[in-house]
């Protein structure tokens, strides 16, 4: 019996060490997600040492233990999947889980001390755990992704304390005696479980989102917050390849701005970043979800239209380079208007993206040639 929960303390104080090595994440919310965590283990520990406490021969105060124990480490188990996922919790919630606690906790005292049927306790502990957890694994769905491991982890870990809450833990105590031996060494082996593939899911879920957060970063202009050409170079065979497979049209845009050098020459290089920043905020604006904005370098950008032909690129085209040259960009006191030149192409069936960034290079050429402040589409 010690050793079972000695056993169970020592895991739990290494889980509670390795959440602290894990990677800390800047948004407030989701950073509460391990303390969280921590206590989670901590109420599962309290579990087995609670069990032990009636199988020594008091179970007046080892049973309701157990199941306020229970019952905390489910809400805890809630409280750091709704801090992961940088969920709010209301203080009249918290308020609401607790009096839940220590209902169930008084409840279940009376009925041990009036002997009533241990089904009844046991019904009344088992629901109360599996609602918390119920509600963590809608919050996990809601949150999924087809690319999130560690989510998709993460909800079989809840789903698996569900079926357990619900089915295993009954068939467990129908089949065994009441007074049984086995019962802490279940308890111990269950909770035991629990821990480790939570800890599992809850690490592969931060270290995911970080390198998902990392991905983005390496894909994205710090600037601008456009895409980078990294992201076009990755991206473009993908498209390619899509666009063939379907039949689907994707027409490139090709952009720069007019005489942008003459801005950093009399204005500085900060200004010249503000007007940069503005400039795709503009653009950004004005397109479709499913348009992609990339900063191929300096101010030379590039506009990916997925479904869109030539005709209907041209005229989105024509339609930022009138809002741009409407916009007067205000930075440090300075008034800017800036001009923009465009060229476009759609993907010729066969071809690729690399092969039409050129022709959409060579428009944009033209379009600058020609006076600069147009659209022209090859």
């Amino acid at each position: 019996m010690y050793i079972q929960v000695g056993v169970l303390a020592i895991v739990a104080m290494i889980g509670i060490s390795f959440t602290f090595a894990l990677p800390k994440p800047r948004h407030q919310l989701k950073a509460k997600s391990a303390s969280y965590a921590r206590w989670f283990l901590v109420a599962s520990w309290l579990v087995v040492f609670c069990q032990a406490i009636a199988h020594i021969g008091y179970p007046q105060i080892g049973l309701p233990g157990v199941y306020a124990a229970a019952i905390l480490g489910a809400y805890m188990q809630l409280m750091s999947v709704l801090k992961r996922y940088g969920t709010e919790v209301s203080q009249s919630k918290k308020f609401a889980a607790a009096l839940h606690i220590v209902g169930v906790m008084v409840v279940t005292s009376v009925l041990v001390a009036t002997k009533a049927p241990a089904w009844i306790a046991h019904s009344l502990a088992l629901s109360s755990v599996a609602f918390p957890v119920w509600q963590a694994l809608r919050c996990v769905k809601q949150h999924f992704s087809t690319e999130s491991i560690g989510g998709h982890l993460l909800f079989g870990v809840l789903s698996l304390v569900i079926a357990l809450v619900l089915f295993g833990v009954p068939a467990y105590l129908t089949i065994a005696p009441a007074d049984s031996h086995y019962h802490l060494a279940a308890t111990s082996a269950f909770m035991l479980v629990i821990m480790l593939i939570f800890m599992l899911a809850f690490a592969v879920n931060i270290l995911q989102s970080l390198l998902l957060k990392l991905r983005s970063q390496v894909h994205t202009d710090p600037l601008t917050g456009a895409k980078n050409r990294h992201f076009f170079y990755e991206i473009a065979p993908k498209l390619s390849a899509h666009a063939k497979r379907k039949h689907e049209t994707l027409s490139l845009v090709a952009c720069d701005i007019d005489y942008f050098k003459s801005i950093n020459d009399e204005h500085g290089h900060v200004i010249g970043d503000i007007a940069l920043k503005r400039f795709c905020e503009i653009i950004q604006s004005q397109l479709r979800q499913e348009d992609t904005l990339i900063r191929m370098g300096g101010e030379e950008f590039l506009i990916l239209s997925p479904q869109y032909d030539g005709d209907k690129a041209a005229q989105m085209a024509e339609r930022l380079r009138k809002t741009i040259s409407e916009s007067v960009i205000s930075a440090r006191g300075v008034d800017i208007s800036l001009t923009a030149s465009f060229g476009v192409m759609q993907m010729p069936p066969g071809a690729d993206l690399f092969t039409t960034v050129k022709s959409a290079d060579q428009a944009l050429f033209d379009a600058k040639a020609n006076g600069r402040n147009k659209v022209i589409m090859v």
